[in-house]
């Protein structure tokens, strides 16, 4: 008899936890989705605790509470937009092709939205985002070029994919250095495009 007090009791809290689980959860994803919103709406004005609080209708305490820090919500929120663009791919040359671009633009747009936001990168992260987005156009490179690709070619994408990382990561001073905005989404694709001319040796 006890035994199965204790067991409905012991399934009643887990059942309470479970629900209430569910409701942070909502309430984070209810969070992230409102800081996307003023990310894409506010047209290079710093986003504040304050800000995200007033336009998600949440007292300024609850962002750290469910994410640690404004960082961090930021961080959710990119990651986000991110899953929000899915990768298209074909498998056929001109497909291939359209897949890299796509891969190598999705990364671009992320550097320059934590550029965008004042949140400075470490270097690990740098290098691991470019070393794996490397490994992905590598072998995106392969099923483009027939399989035929090299150790070479390895360096030649981990090169142009760290050109694009640096240049989107700092576009103010390569728009100075250069005269390339790649805020501009146009000037951004006929560089990434340029970039992929030379990785697959269609540049005159």
């Amino acid at each position: 008899m006890f035994k199965d007090y204790f067991q409905r009791n012991e399934l009643n809290t887990f059942k309470t936890y479970l629900v209430i689980d569910m409701q942070i959860e909502a309430k984070k994803r209810e969070i992230v989705i409102k800081t996307i919103e003023l990310i894409h709406s506010s047209e290079g004005k710093e986003i504040t605790t304050r800000r995200i609080a007033q336009h998600a209708q949440i007292n300024p305490a609850m962002v750290n509470y469910y994410f640690g820090s404004k960082d961090n919500l930021l961080k959710a929120a990119i990651s986000a937009i991110n899953k929000d663009n899915p990768l298209e791919i074909t498998i056929s040359h001109e497909g291939t092709r359209k897949a890299m671009f796509n891969h190598l633009l999705g990364m671009c747009e992320t550097s320059l939205q934590y550029s965008k936001l004042g949140m400075g990168r470490d270097a690990v992260s740098l290098a691991s985002d470019a070393m794996g987005t490397s490994t992905r156009i590598t072998e995106m490179k392969k099923l483009y070029d027939g399989n035929t690709s090299t150790g070479q070619d390895k360096n030649s994408v981990l090169r142009a994919v760290s050109f694009l990382l640096t240049t989107t990561a700092d576009p103010e001073g390569f728009a100075s250095f250069s005269g390339i905005d790649v805020r501009i989404k146009s000037q951004l694709k006929v560089l990434i495009s340029e970039q992929l001319d030379i990785l697959l040796g269609e540049s005159l």
